[in-house]
């Protein structure tokens, strides 16, 4: 990567910016460590060594006496809105951790605003010491069949962004989108291609001659691998891997396997986590928290490190600008006492501290929100006749589908007999058979629709959320009717938010007013949040963790279970219309 001003001061012409003594360099390139001085211009690493020649009297001395100087880490594969926090939040909550590089699409605010929402984001990140690498999504809607949505990107948004200085290409194609042999799509491959952009993979639970399909059409990666198997059909087939581990997404440890158990080499192999909440990043760690995991399954520590820095940036084509410390690359690094603990000291972000001890030392403040931001819902008052699910069966007994839910990704058909009442099939809490709707808010438009879902364990009312993956529409659960009302009703005045309800009392709730999905507060301020509606929803009955992330992703129709959209209820493979309601019990 050019830069005149380390090119500078490598030859000796210009006085360093900063020079970072004493410390031990985990170098990524050559896998040693390697006890040497580093200079650092213009926010970029220029030499190693320091005789004294390069320090001038402005320059920056930090002495990392007892410290080993470690690259910024990289998450390769991240949805950042996800976490429910605007970028201004989410980079307080990772820097101290020492992500310095997130990889994100951006289309949660895309199926919101479509390409200005990208926009959006891309113009925060820009205000921040923060690096953010923008692949367009490679559709929106991301739904078969499409749901109702408020933004809309297709290659002629694509080929506009394309434009842009930090467009990477195209991200999730899912594979049945492959399969679909979708005209538009493909046309955007060929178009990343020319441009040589990168095209990024989806592929749950493909293996052999479905990867080799991925790979012929010209997916650079995959991401949602759950097992051992999966992940050594991927790195022999030639797909770099993106190890994922999140709330919802503990793949890490089984996947890791590929590498600790069938002995193949970490090489191809980097790190992601998709999707986390405020309180996991902030308490569990990011990217730091894989590595630990990492050398916990007895990989050495440079080997641990390399997967989350230079292998990413490879993978990425971005290894000339981050994923290790070197002339020519942009100055982010860490501080980190013990290696093998892998607990950050401190996060620099071209050569400046930003971090320490787990706290920022730069404040960060979010841009101002305009109407376009702040102006996503349109949603008029429902009432509890609008979710029900009617029959034209008399009162008796009727056999529905239910969505079997675990980890809030797995959603398993299941049937069970539910009572009718006044032609109305009723949820059953004591089968733990609730009522699950999906609530378009974006034009008003009514389109709506409610099903059965089960392994919440809500014995009384509700939680409903507006950032959903996929569509962003409101998802309310429920074990009655009232109660939902209330949790929906809630969200939409307050333009997006995460809600319990009971009856017509409000029990807890985070509001969520940038573009429905997303908060400007404090990392600490959605932490306490999230733990104030978990305590709430844990008092309607349910046990699971972390009791949201069963809604966040029932909207996902390319991943191989039933899923419900405004539009209704979708059965995966087909991606037919099903009736959860199956006829009458004699």
């Amino acid at each position: 990567m050019l830069n005149r001003a380390a090119f500078d001061t490598a030859l000796g012409r210009r006085p360093a910016d900063v020079i970072i003594r004493n410390g031990k360099v985990v170098n990524v390139y050559s896998g040693e460590i390697w006890h040497t001085d580093v200079a650092v211009s213009d926010g970029v690493f220029s030499s190693f060594g320091d005789d004294g020649a390069l320090a001038g009297p402005a320059t920056e001395i930090v002495d990392a006496t007892g410290y080993y100087l470690v690259p910024g880490l990289i998450d390769t594969h991240v949805h950042t809105e996800a976490s429910k926090m605007s970028l201004t939040s989410y980079a307080k909550a990772v820097l101290p951790h020492g992500t310095t590089v997130v990889y994100s699409a951006f289309d949660h605010i895309a199926c919101v605003l479509g390409l200005d929402g990208v926009r959006l984001m891309l113009d925060e990140a820009a205000r921040l010491p923060f690096r953010v690498y923008n692949p367009l999504p490679c559709r929106v809607p991301h739904t078969i069949p499409a749901s109702t949505i408020g933004g809309r990107i297709g290659l002629s948004e694509q080929t506009t962004a394309f434009d842009w200085p930090e467009a990477r290409g195209i991200a999730e194609v899912a594979f049945d989108f492959l399969i679909r042999d979708e005209p538009e799509l493909f046309r955007a491959i060929e178009e990343c291609e020319r441009r040589r952009l990168l095209v990024h993979g989806d592929g749950p639970g493909r293996s052999g001659a479905e990867v080799d399909a991925m790979l012929c059409a010209g997916l650079r990666d995959d991401h949602e691998m759950t097992t051992m198997e999966q992940t050594v059909d991927r790195i022999r087939r030639g797909l770099y891997v993106m190890l994922r581990e999140c709330p919802v997404g503990h793949n890490l440890a089984p996947c890791l396997r590929a590498i600790t158990d069938a002995g193949l080499s970490p090489r191809r192999v980097a790190l992601c986590s998709d999707d986390a909440d405020a309180t996991t990043l902030v308490r569990a760690g990011h990217v730091d928290n894989m590595v630990r995991q990492i050398i916990r399954s007895g990989v050495d520590p440079v080997t641990a490190i390399q997967m989350a820095t230079l292998n990413g940036a490879e993978a990425l084509h971005l290894d000339d600008r981050i994923g290790g410390i070197g002339p020519g690359r942009l100055a982010d690094f860490l501080l980190v006492e013990n290696l093998s603990e892998f607990w950050v000291h401190a996060t620099y972000v071209g050569g400046q501290r930003v971090a320490q001890d787990g706290k920022m030392t730069v404040p960060l403040s979010p841009p101002p929100r305009d109407n376009l931001a702040l102006s996503t819902f349109s949603l008029s008052p429902l009432s509890a006749d609008q979710l029900v699910v009617r029959t034209g069966l008399p009162d008796g007994t009727a056999r529905v589908v239910v969505m079997e839910t675990r980890d809030g990704l797995v959603r398993n058909r299941r049937e069970v007999e539910l009572p009718v009442r006044d032609g109305v099939v009723l949820p059953d809490p004591a089968q733990d058979v609730l009522y699950i709707s999906v609530v378009e808010r974006f034009r008003d438009t009514g389109s709506r629709s409610t099903a059965f879902m089960s392994g919440l364990g809500l014995r009384e009312g509700a939680m409903a959320v507006s950032n959903v993956a996929d569509d962003q529409n409101v998802v309310c659960v429920g074990a009655d009717v009232e109660s939902m009302v209330t949790a929906i009703n809630r969200v939409a005045a307050l333009r997006g938010a995460q809600v319990v309800a009971r009856g017509t009392e409000v029990l807890a709730e985070l509001a969520l007013p940038v573009a429905g999905c997303m908060t400007d507060a404090d990392p600490a301020e959605v932490i306490a949040a999230e733990a104030e509606l978990t305590s709430a929803a844990r008092a309607l009955g349910t046990q699971v963790e972390i009791p949201f992330s069963f809604l966040m992703f029932t909207t996902i129709t390319t991943m191989p279970f039933l899923s419900l959209t405004d539009k209704g209820l979708v059965e995966y493979g087909s991606f037919e219309y099903l009736n959860p309601v199956l006829g009458g019990v004699q």
